[in-house]
């Protein structure tokens, strides 16, 4: 089974208030944060996640891209998201504050449709 619900957590690339540039220690974000993560969303319905990074700067446009890093967790059900937040989210989100001096913008979306192009 495809889950159906993606929760897109988004670094933004500079403070919101201050301006300051995006710190970001990627080592322990994937060595204790998505583990704690895993741990803590995981007996809540977590499936997967996966990390997307952009360089600054952005090698088409040459700025500075809106976000730097953003993590993406798949959930089969809203349901199982509440779940997770609540029993788990205090605790992911204090964690924030040893990797980032951003706090992330988080969107939840509905699995869209996928396709390649024609290769003939």
């Amino acid at each position: 089974m495809t889950s159906k619900i993606a929760v897109v957590v988004s670094y933004p690339s500079q403070h919101p208030t201050t301006k300051a540039p995006l710190t970001f220690d990627m080592k322990y974000y994937l060595a204790t944060h998505m583990p704690l993560i895993e741990g803590l969303w995981g007996p809540h319905g977590l499936k997967r996640w996966s990390i997307n990074t952009f360089p600054d700067p952005c090698p088409l446009t040459g700025q500075t891209p809106p976000y730097r890093v953003q993590t993406t967790c798949w959930f089969d059900s809203v349901e199982q998201l509440k779940n997770a937040m609540e029993k788990g989210g205090d605790k992911g989100r204090l964690d924030i504050e040893n990797f980032s001096n951003v706090q992330p913008i988080i969107c939840v979306g509905e699995k869209g449709e996928a396709g390649m192009m024609d290769k003939e």
